[in-house]
């Protein structure tokens, strides 16, 4: 069946581009980030870190642990929330306002 354009049923989808500013994300979710430029470190959240070992790239949002016990890594704060908070795709992206209820 073929719906008129106006009527036609909208999709749920992510939306990349609502993701937030890794630098803002960053600054909250870390404590003690340290750095500037596009690069910063902070205490590990995935592990008992008493010094800095996790590196942050500010303008892509990846991240990596350099302790190879712990070795959390990432491409961005996408996969950050979700790893730390032990959450799925779809939940994560809702959390960080990426996700959107139409498309």
């Amino acid at each position: 069946m073929q719906f008129p354009a106006c009527t036609q049923p909208r999709r749920q989808g992510f939306d990349r581009s609502r993701l937030p500013d890794p630098r803002a994300y960053y600054a909250t979710e870390l404590d003690a980030l340290r750095g500037h430029g596009r690069s910063a470190t902070a205490r590990c959240p995935f592990h008992d870190d008493q010094h800095p070992s996790l590196s942050v790239n500010l303008d892509s949002g990846a991240f990596r642990c350099r302790v190879p016990a712990c070795g959390s890594h990432g491409r961005d704060v996408l996969a950050f929330h979700m790893a730390r908070y032990g959450i799925g795709f779809i939940a994560a992206a809702k959390a960080l306002g990426a996700w959107s209820p139409t498309r």
